[in-house]
């Protein structure tokens, strides 16, 4: 099986838990309203121990995105510092001058 599912902050979840014949179920309905999507809605389900294993990874890859940001950010930032120690030449042509503490 694939599935390739693109949650924005406009989907709308759902969960529910039941039980049928052969066990525990567990699952997880969306719907999104995409102009000229076919795919505007689903459900995922499985047993409760895979649900939770698939909530674990989905916390997991959250994590790592976030982190992922942080450290592009932190990287753009020294890039930049670096840059202006680099080149100290005075961006204006003005000049300004601070008093030295005493």
């Amino acid at each position: 099986m694939n599935i390739n599912l693109h949650l924005t902050d406009a989907t709308e979840l759902r969960a529910h838990g039941f039980v049928a014949a052969s066990g525990l179920f567990a699952e997880v309905q969306w719907d999104f309203s995409r102009h000229g999507s076919r795919l505007s809605e689903g459900t995922l389900w499985g047993t409760p121990a895979m649900m939770r294993q698939l909530a674990e990874l989905a916390v997991q890859a959250a994590i790592q995105a976030e982190e992922e940001a942080c450290w592009q950010a932190r990287q753009h930032a020294s890039a930049a510092a670096w840059t202006l120690q680099a080149d100290p030449s005075p961006r204006s042509s003005g000049t300004s001058t601070v008093p030295s503490p005493r």
